[in-house]
């Protein structure tokens, strides 16, 4: 009898409890019925339907909806994202080489894309942990990519014990890095990707008329202050747009959000070959 989405993750959930920690009170916790998650004071989260359990005791909401998650899963899947993938899972494969069981966790994970594609290709036994704070994204992720657990969590104060992660993934996502540290196995690893000037240059043209947006911190510096061992790598590449993948490219990035509507008609009446992706990889151990 094949399993249930939900008996799947609870399952997984129930085997890998010690990772757990109340987001109210800290204390560890334990799957019950097959159904929740509830501390020893009883603080208790019910498993949704497909999977994923909401550990953010207070609601939030984003501007990240259903429709976004829609376009980003059209766009990440048709390899957009592959040659930065490839450069992520290298560099947590040659980390975890001689680890027999790991603990992956992908904070900011959005519909769950890219920490699929991730840990299908780890060479090592791994647990694949997702979280982010749009439940829409991590509902869909819950849908589409069993097999991982997924959480609705507050990235600020993550519900996960301290010391239990060999690598922890932060894609074009805010970062934590006290959390980070927290988190970390000593000497476990973190890989975050950062944009560069050149990323998504073809939109910026069409919606900013090739002004530059506000530059921030340098994350490399800040990466430096927090890690040791650190390298990074820029990756810079144009990848061609299949008929169709534009309108999602343009619905998915934030950098539209304050066109009119009007002007994305254009944009899409105006059609758009191929888009630049420059980002860099950032990578670094705990201390």
């Amino acid at each position: 009898m094949k399993l249930t989405k939900k008996m799947q993750s609870a399952l997984l959930m129930e085997n890998n409890r010690q990772l757990f920690k109340c987001p109210i009170c800290s204390a560890g916790m334990e799957m019950v019925d097959h159904s929740r998650l509830v501390c020893r004071d009883m603080h208790s989260f019910d498993l949704a339907k497909s999977g994923y359990v909401n550990l953010a005791p207070q609601a939030h909401s984003t501007k990240y909806d259903k429709s976004l998650f829609e376009a980003r899963t059209l766009v990440m899947n048709s390899g957009y994202f592959g040659p930065v993938l490839e450069n992520v899972i290298a560099r947590i494969n040659d980390h975890l080489t001689g680890t027999e069981h790991s603990v992956v966790l992908d904070a900011g994970c959005g519909e769950g894309t890219h920490l699929h594609a991730i840990h299908s290709q780890l060479g090592t036994e791994c647990i694949g942990i997702g979280i982010d704070l749009a439940k829409e994204g991590i509902a869909a992720a819950s849908k589409n990519y069993p097999g991982i657990i997924w959480s609705v969590a507050d990235l600020a104060a993550m519900p996960f014990a301290d010391a239990q992660l060999d690598a922890i993934i932060n894609i074009l996502s805010p970062a934590n890095y006290a959390e980070f540290n927290r988190l970390l196995k000593p000497g476990g690893m973190i890989v975050k990707v950062v944009p560069e000037s050149g990323y998504l240059q073809e939109l910026r043209d069409a919606f900013y008329e090739g002004k530059q947006q506000k530059e921030e911190a340098d994350p490399l510096e800040r990466f430096r202050e927090q890690f040791d061992a650190v390298e990074s790598e820029r990756l810079t590449y144009t990848f061609s747009l299949p008929e169709g993948l534009l309108e999602p490219l343009i619905r998915m990035t934030p950098l539209t959000w304050n066109a009119s509507e009007e002007r994305v008609r254009e944009v899409l009446s105006a059609g758009m070959k191929e888009i630049t992706i420059d980002l860099r990889v950032i990578v670094g151990v705990r201390r």
